[in-house]
């Protein structure tokens, strides 16, 4: 009794793959019908082809690209299949590690979001406070002359680390020009950048700025063109009669838009020695 052979409908039909991509499989050299008539030139598939389909079918659900699904297909050996297997398990881990961060990162810059829409809706602006802060250090570029400047300077100061950096999680920071506060005005002399877990690793010596820990005057202010209303910090600064050493501004959450015109700060005032 000869072996019985299947039109490519019918290979279709009882498994469930489409013509299109049966054809696809053909053309690839992945699934190759065993049987040509030689008489009306129809392709025939036979018992081989359906248990390779089967194979190529098991492969693809585990994502193993089509040029490993030949390998495997061309192996005829379950050692060796096992082998290609556990290669690409490796790359199944690691594509699970970035799926799981960018997961977690989504969900993360929608905390962020949250603390954005909060700020917003927020009354206390202008209350001053007192806060200890722990030594923190961060990437900055080279002071320069504007906003423009500063970001630019930033970038390149942070590019190597960002490259390495598999998380979104990041804060930007300013220090200030202590000078344009009575004027309302928002001066960045220097910008700076916070990685989430980094270690800063990749960033020149230079570029790493040591945020100092102690006690820090605190308020929170909005920023509208760079202009914001310092009044508040500084009566309070003249009120208990301190002085600014440095003046730190840190953006409140991570936004990807709007901020160059209007957004959040939480000032940092660290103060000078009585």
């Amino acid at each position: 009794m000869s072996e019985k052979r299947y039109r490519i409908g019918e290979v279709s039909k009882i498994t469930g793959i489409s013509k299109d991509t049966l054809h696809f499989y053909n053309k690839a050299g992945l699934l190759i019908p065993d049987y040509t008539d030689p008489e009306n030139g129809y392709r025939y598939y036979s018992r081989w082809n359906l248990w390779q389909l089967d194979i190529i079918t098991i492969c693809r659900r585990l994502g193993i690209p089509l040029q490993q699904v030949k390998a495997v297909l061309e192996a005829h050996d379950n050692d060796r299949i096992a082998a290609l297997l556990m290669e690409h398990r490796e790359e199944a881990l690691r594509l699970s590690r970035y799926y799981q961060q960018a997961a977690d990162d989504i969900l993360w810059y929608w905390e962020q979001n949250r603390q954005i829409q909060a700020a917003k809706k927020s009354t206390d602006t202008g209350t001053v406070t007192l806060r200890y802060f722990e030594q923190e250090t961060a990437i900055a570029g080279v002071p320069g002359h504007g906003s423009d400047s500063c970001h630019a300077n930033l970038q390149l100061a942070a590019q190597r680390q960002l490259k390495k950096t598999g998380s979104i999680r990041r804060r930007y920071g300013y220090i200030l020009d202590i000078a344009g506060l009575s004027d309302g005005e928002m001066i960045k002399r220097q910008e700076y950048l916070k990685i989430d877990g980094s270690r800063y690793e990749l960033a020149a010596p230079e570029n790493l700025l040591i945020i100092p820990a102690g006690e820090y005057a605190v308020c929170r202010v909005h920023v509208m063109g760079d202009r914001a209303d310092f009044s508040p910090l500084l009566d309070w600064l003249q009120k208990n009669g301190r002085t600014a050493e440095t003046v730190y501004a840190e953006e409140i959450g991570l936004q990807l838009f709007d901020y160059l015109v209007s957004y959040d700060c939480l000032i940092r005032v660290r103060l000078n020695e009585k």
